[in-house]
């Protein structure tokens, strides 16, 4: 995950990137810990969950991540970007699920 924030006001404006690297120990706990989330949600329902997120037999594994980790509001900054990805070289999805 990469972030990108830059203050508000004219001209050239400061840019900080975070980064945190996270490695996957166990997709259920990451999948029920998302549709949590969501069933949380104003209209949250099991139709969401599998829709936003998959269902718990084939986990949509970046997808989880994305909705767990996605930056919340720091004062003074907005979010330019934001974006999860797999680590290039390492198992993927289809391998971890299987």
């Amino acid at each position: 995950m990469i972030l990108t924030a830059a203050r508000g006001g004219m001209g050239p404006q400061p840019e900080f990137r975070v980064s945190v690297t996270l490695t996957l120990s166990d997709a259920d706990r990451l999948w029920h810990a998302a549709r949590e989330r969501l069933l949380a949600a104003p209209g949250g329902c099991e139709a969401m969950v599998e829709e936003t997120i998959g269902p718990v037999e084939a986990p949509q594994l970046a997808d989880c991540v994305a909705l767990l980790c996605a930056p919340s509001l720091v004062p003074g900054c907005s979010v330019d970007d934001y974006w999860v990805d797999a680590m290039p070289g390492l198992p993927g999805q289809d391998a971890i699920a299987a």
